[in-house]
Protein backbone atom coordinates (compact mmCIF):
# COMPACT_ATOMS: atom_id res chain seq x y z
CA UNK A 1 0.00 0.00 0.00
CA UNK A 2 1.93 3.33 -1.02
CA UNK A 3 -0.12 5.29 1.26
CA UNK A 4 1.09 2.94 4.33
CA UNK A 5 4.76 2.73 2.67
CA UNK A 6 4.60 6.70 2.71
CA UNK A 7 3.79 6.50 6.09
CA UNK A 8 6.36 4.64 7.46
CA UNK A 9 8.79 6.22 5.89
CA UNK A 10 8.05 9.45 7.52
CA UNK A 11 7.97 8.15 10.39
CA UNK A 12 11.37 6.53 10.36
CA UNK A 13 12.71 10.16 8.84
CA UNK A 14 11.05 11.98 12.13
CA UNK A 15 12.89 9.52 14.19
CA UNK A 16 16.00 10.21 12.75
CA UNK A 17 15.20 14.25 13.31
CA UNK A 18 15.77 14.45 9.24
CA UNK A 19 12.29 15.72 8.12
CA UNK A 20 11.02 18.67 7.16
CA UNK A 21 8.92 20.21 9.28
CA UNK A 22 6.16 20.24 7.75
CA UNK A 23 5.85 16.46 6.70
CA UNK A 24 2.80 15.33 5.95
CA UNK A 25 0.98 19.26 6.75
CA UNK A 26 0.74 21.68 4.87
CA UNK A 27 2.12 25.43 6.38
CA UNK A 28 -0.08 27.58 7.83
CA UNK A 29 0.75 31.64 7.42
CA UNK A 30 1.33 32.96 11.00
CA UNK A 31 1.91 29.60 12.47
CA UNK A 32 5.54 29.75 13.58
CA UNK A 33 7.56 30.32 16.66
CA UNK A 34 10.16 33.03 16.09
CA UNK A 35 11.98 35.02 13.43
CA UNK A 36 15.32 34.49 12.53
CA UNK A 37 16.71 37.67 10.70
CA UNK A 38 19.55 36.94 8.49
CA UNK A 39 22.49 39.22 7.27
CA UNK A 40 24.55 38.02 4.07
CA UNK A 41 28.11 38.44 4.11
CA UNK A 42 27.76 39.75 0.31
CA UNK A 43 31.42 39.57 -0.59
CA UNK A 44 31.36 35.24 0.68
CA UNK A 45 27.93 35.40 -1.83
CA UNK A 46 29.95 36.67 -4.74
CA UNK A 47 32.59 34.32 -4.77
CA UNK A 48 30.75 31.02 -3.94
CA UNK A 49 30.78 28.47 -6.78
CA UNK A 50 34.02 29.74 -8.26
CA UNK A 51 32.04 33.30 -8.61
CA UNK A 52 28.79 31.90 -10.63
CA UNK A 53 27.27 34.80 -8.97
CA UNK A 54 29.65 37.70 -10.16
CA UNK A 55 27.43 39.06 -12.46
CA UNK A 56 24.40 39.07 -9.77
CA UNK A 57 22.68 42.18 -9.25
CA UNK A 58 24.66 43.05 -6.01
CA UNK A 59 28.40 41.72 -7.09
CA UNK A 60 29.46 44.11 -9.99
CA UNK A 61 31.91 46.11 -8.78
CA UNK A 62 30.04 49.52 -8.36
CA UNK A 63 27.94 47.68 -5.76
CA UNK A 64 30.65 47.74 -2.61
CA UNK A 65 28.16 45.42 0.24
CA UNK A 66 29.02 44.11 2.79
CA UNK A 67 26.38 42.96 5.37
CA UNK A 68 23.26 42.54 3.50
CA UNK A 69 19.73 41.46 4.56
CA UNK A 70 19.20 38.10 2.84
CA UNK A 71 16.07 37.78 4.86
CA UNK A 72 13.66 37.36 7.68
CA UNK A 73 12.60 33.38 8.17
CA UNK A 74 9.62 32.40 10.27
CA UNK A 75 11.19 29.30 12.46
CA UNK A 76 9.77 26.63 14.21
CA UNK A 77 12.14 25.70 17.22
CA UNK A 78 13.13 22.78 15.07
CA UNK A 79 12.41 23.02 11.09
CA UNK A 80 10.72 25.85 9.65
CA UNK A 81 7.40 26.31 7.17
CA UNK A 82 7.95 27.88 4.10
CA UNK A 83 6.02 28.78 0.71
CA UNK A 84 2.80 28.68 2.44
CA UNK A 85 -0.69 29.04 0.61
CA UNK A 86 -2.02 32.50 0.66
CA UNK A 87 -4.73 31.93 -1.83
CA UNK A 88 -3.12 33.44 -4.84
CA UNK A 89 0.22 33.82 -6.15
CA UNK A 90 2.71 35.66 -3.65
CA UNK A 91 3.41 38.93 -5.52
CA UNK A 92 5.65 41.94 -4.33
CA UNK A 93 4.46 45.42 -5.95
CA UNK A 94 7.43 47.21 -7.76
CA UNK A 95 7.13 49.78 -5.39
CA UNK A 96 8.23 47.56 -2.31
CA UNK A 97 10.64 46.15 -4.77
CA UNK A 98 12.20 49.62 -4.84
CA UNK A 99 12.12 50.05 -1.24
CA UNK A 100 14.01 47.22 -0.17
CA UNK A 101 17.10 47.68 -2.81
CA UNK A 102 19.42 49.86 -0.42
CA UNK A 103 19.23 46.57 1.89
CA UNK A 104 18.42 43.62 0.09
CA UNK A 105 20.26 44.64 -3.73
CA UNK A 106 18.29 42.21 -5.80
CA UNK A 107 15.03 42.06 -7.32
CA UNK A 108 14.96 38.32 -7.53
CA UNK A 109 16.21 38.12 -3.68
CA UNK A 110 13.45 40.52 -2.62
CA UNK A 111 10.78 38.56 -4.81
CA UNK A 112 12.41 34.88 -3.85
CA UNK A 113 12.25 35.89 -0.07
CA UNK A 114 8.56 36.79 -0.01
CA UNK A 115 7.72 34.05 -1.94
CA UNK A 116 9.51 31.06 0.48
CA UNK A 117 9.25 33.39 3.73
CA UNK A 118 7.10 35.47 3.42
CA UNK A 119 4.18 34.12 2.83
CA UNK A 120 4.40 32.21 6.20
CA UNK A 121 4.63 35.30 8.27
CA UNK A 122 0.42 36.07 7.97
CA UNK A 123 1.77 39.27 6.14
CA UNK A 124 1.43 40.92 3.26
CA UNK A 125 4.53 42.09 1.27
CA UNK A 126 4.37 45.65 2.43
CA UNK A 127 3.89 44.36 6.10
CA UNK A 128 6.39 41.73 6.10
CA UNK A 129 9.37 44.06 4.53
CA UNK A 130 8.32 46.87 6.53
CA UNK A 131 9.07 44.65 9.67
CA UNK A 132 12.08 43.56 7.93
CA UNK A 133 13.39 46.79 7.81
CA UNK A 134 12.55 47.39 10.92
CA UNK A 135 14.36 44.51 12.38
CA UNK A 136 17.13 45.68 10.36
CA UNK A 137 17.05 49.06 11.77
CA UNK A 138 17.53 47.23 14.77
CA UNK A 139 20.61 46.31 14.06
CA UNK A 140 23.91 47.73 14.16
CA UNK A 141 26.91 46.27 12.14
CA UNK A 142 29.95 46.53 14.21
CA UNK A 143 32.28 49.46 12.12
CA UNK A 144 35.02 47.13 11.59
CA UNK A 145 33.11 45.03 9.30
CA UNK A 146 31.47 47.53 7.51
CA UNK A 147 34.76 48.72 5.26
CA UNK A 148 36.74 45.95 5.53
CA UNK A 149 39.55 46.08 3.25
CA UNK A 150 41.10 43.31 3.33
CA UNK A 151 40.56 39.39 4.30
CA UNK A 152 40.02 39.38 8.00
CA UNK A 153 40.66 36.16 9.86
CA UNK A 154 38.32 35.99 12.58
CA UNK A 155 37.01 33.50 15.41
CA UNK A 156 33.16 32.89 15.81
CA UNK A 157 33.34 34.03 19.47
CA UNK A 158 35.36 37.65 18.60
CA UNK A 159 32.27 38.21 15.88
CA UNK A 160 29.57 37.46 18.00
CA UNK A 161 31.15 39.67 20.75
CA UNK A 162 31.58 41.94 18.49
CA UNK A 163 27.76 42.42 17.37
CA UNK A 164 26.98 41.90 21.23
CA UNK A 165 29.43 45.47 22.04
CA UNK A 166 27.37 47.07 19.64
CA UNK A 167 24.09 45.73 20.61
CA UNK A 168 23.76 45.37 24.09
CA UNK A 169 20.05 45.26 24.18
CA UNK A 170 21.01 41.61 21.91
CA UNK A 171 19.77 38.74 24.68
CA UNK A 172 22.16 35.43 25.16
CA UNK A 173 21.29 32.78 22.38
CA UNK A 174 19.91 35.30 20.33
CA UNK A 175 22.78 35.26 17.66
CA UNK A 176 24.50 32.89 15.60
CA UNK A 177 27.23 32.99 12.56
CA UNK A 178 26.36 30.37 9.77
CA UNK A 179 29.65 29.58 7.35
CA UNK A 180 31.11 27.03 5.04
CA UNK A 181 32.61 23.81 5.41
CA UNK A 182 35.89 25.19 4.32
CA UNK A 183 35.61 28.39 6.88
CA UNK A 184 34.11 31.35 4.92
CA UNK A 185 31.75 33.16 6.75
CA UNK A 186 28.31 33.18 5.10
CA UNK A 187 25.29 34.52 6.91
CA UNK A 188 24.90 36.09 10.74
CA UNK A 189 21.42 35.15 12.43
CA UNK A 190 19.78 37.27 15.06
CA UNK A 191 16.36 35.86 16.83
CA UNK A 192 13.72 38.06 17.20
CA UNK A 193 10.17 37.18 18.64
CA UNK A 194 7.00 38.00 16.73
CA UNK A 195 7.05 41.10 18.03
CA UNK A 196 10.47 42.16 17.30
CA UNK A 197 11.91 41.93 20.24
CA UNK A 198 15.31 39.74 20.87
CA UNK A 199 15.12 36.30 21.74
CA UNK A 200 17.13 32.89 21.91
CA UNK A 201 17.34 31.35 18.54
CA UNK A 202 15.70 27.52 18.22
CA UNK A 203 17.63 24.70 17.00
CA UNK A 204 17.78 25.70 13.51
CA UNK A 205 20.67 28.32 14.75
CA UNK A 206 22.82 25.85 16.94
CA UNK A 207 26.45 26.81 16.48
CA UNK A 208 27.86 23.52 16.51
CA UNK A 209 25.76 22.73 13.60
CA UNK A 210 25.78 25.70 10.84
CA UNK A 211 29.46 26.82 11.50
CA UNK A 212 31.91 24.25 13.30
CA UNK A 213 34.90 26.73 12.08
CA UNK A 214 36.60 28.16 15.69
CA UNK A 215 37.90 30.55 13.42
CA UNK A 216 36.13 32.36 10.04
CA UNK A 217 37.53 33.57 7.02
CA UNK A 218 35.79 37.35 6.00
CA UNK A 219 36.54 38.35 2.84
CA UNK A 220 37.11 42.16 1.68
CA UNK A 221 34.36 44.43 0.62
CA UNK A 222 34.06 44.77 -2.88
CA UNK A 223 34.27 48.02 -4.77
CA UNK A 224 35.55 50.94 -2.70
CA UNK A 225 34.55 49.55 1.11
CA UNK A 226 31.59 51.55 1.17
CA UNK A 227 28.98 49.94 3.82
CA UNK A 228 26.07 48.06 3.15
CA UNK A 229 23.43 50.13 4.02
CA UNK A 230 24.12 52.66 1.37
CA UNK A 231 21.32 53.49 -1.12
CA UNK A 232 21.70 52.21 -4.16
CA UNK A 233 21.07 54.37 -7.10
CA UNK A 234 20.23 51.91 -9.83
CA UNK A 235 17.97 51.92 -12.92
CA UNK A 236 15.97 49.26 -11.01
CA UNK A 237 15.72 51.24 -8.30
CA UNK A 238 14.48 54.38 -10.13
CA UNK A 239 11.19 52.44 -10.83
CA UNK A 240 11.69 50.84 -14.14
CA UNK A 241 9.41 48.34 -15.53
CA UNK A 242 10.45 44.99 -14.83
CA UNK A 243 12.89 43.19 -17.27
CA UNK A 244 11.97 40.46 -19.99
CA UNK A 245 14.97 38.31 -18.11
CA UNK A 246 13.10 38.80 -14.72
CA UNK A 247 9.54 38.47 -15.93
CA UNK A 248 10.90 34.96 -17.53
CA UNK A 249 12.17 34.26 -14.05
CA UNK A 250 9.45 34.73 -12.28
CA UNK A 251 6.77 32.72 -14.70
CA UNK A 252 9.32 29.80 -14.26
CA UNK A 253 8.89 29.75 -10.50
CA UNK A 254 5.24 30.37 -10.51
CA UNK A 255 5.13 33.53 -9.12
CA UNK A 256 4.95 35.90 -12.09
CA UNK A 257 1.67 37.64 -13.66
Amino acid sequence: MPFRRLTLAAAFLCLLGFAPANAGFADRPGDFDYYAMVLSWSPSFCLDNNGAHANDQQCTASRPYAFVLHGLWPQFDKGWPESCDVGQRPWVPRPVINSMLDIMPSDKLVIHEYAKHGTCSGMDAQGYFGLARKLFAKVTVPPKYTGLGKELNESVDQLITDFKMANPAITPGSIAVDCSRGGRIREVHICFTKDGAFTRCGKNEDQNRICRSASISIPPVRGDGSNSRTVVDSPDAKGNPLSESLRKWLYRKGIGR
